[in-house]
C-alpha cells in the first residue's frame, strides 16, 4: 500500500474534525491547571496549619492530574481517547506513602557497612 500524499491528507476529514477538539481540550487543560494551582496553595495552607492534607483536596488534586495526562495523550496524538465529558472523570488514585515515615521499625534501624 503505498502512503497518502499530502494533498489526500488534507482531504482527511477525521483530522480536521480532530482540530476543534484539541483546541477545545487545551482551553480545558489550562483551567484545569488553574484549578490544580489553587488546590496546591489550599494544600499547603492546610498542611501548614492542620499538620496534614485534606482528603478531599488529595483525591481533586489526582483526578485533575489524570485528566491532564489523558489530555496530554489525546493532544500529542498518542490517544484518540477523547477525554472528560467524552468519557468518564477519572477516578483518583491512591496517595503515595510519605517517604519520610518508616513503615515499621525495622526500618528505623540503620546498618553501616563495614
Amino acid at each position: 500500500m503505498t502512503e497518502p500524499t499530502i494533498k489526500e491528507r488534507l482531504k482527511d476529514e477525521n483530522f480536521w474534525l480532530r482540530l476543534p477538539f484539541m483546541l477545545l481540550f487545551f482551553f480545558a487543560w489550562r483551567l484545569a491547571e488553574l484549578v490544580l494551582l489553587g488546590v496546591i496553595f489550599v494544600q499547603v495552607v492546610f498542611r501548614l496549619f492542620k499538620g496534614e492534607p485534606q482528603e478531599q483536596l488529595l483525591q481533586l488534586g489526582s483526578q485533575l492530574t489524570c485528566f491532564s495526562y489523558q489530555t496530554f495523550r489525546y493532544l500529542t496524538f498518542n490517544s484518540e481517547a477523547k477525554p472528560f465529558p467524552f468519557a468518564d472523570w477519572p477516578k483518583a488514585e491512591a496517595a503515595d506513602n510519605n517517604p519520610y515515615v518508616p513503615k515499621d521499625s525495622a526500618e528505623m534501624t540503620e546498618t553501616t557497612p563495614e
